[in-house]
């Protein structure tokens, strides 16, 4: 294996582990992505196919967490403290 696959398999379960220790959501896209560039390396990928790979599966995961996790919350019936005043507008 490459040193490559090492540093990506060191920040994959950095990552993971971080997610898992403070309870969130925001680290645990990076350590999928990560893992998809630690398994790039693996079947003989270029680093910049690795890095590539890194970016899009992170950011793509970030988008798909985090949008479901605040749409309920800022939604315009919702039930936080943000719809507070819009459900009596209706």
């Amino acid at each position: 294996m490459h040193v490559w696959f090492w540093g990506w398999l060191v920040v994959a379960v950095a990552a993971a582990a971080l997610s898992a220790l403070t309870r969130d959501r925001s680290a645990a896209p990076f350590a999928v992505g990560a893992a998809a560039a630690a398994a790039a390396d693996a079947l003989g990928g270029s680093p910049s196919l690795e890095w590539i790979l890194f970016i899009l599966v992170s950011g793509v995961v970030f988008v798909a967490l985090n949008r479901r996790a605040r749409r309920a919350r800022h939604a315009r019936d919702g039930s936080g403290r943000h719809s507070r005043g819009r459900t009596a507008e209706r």
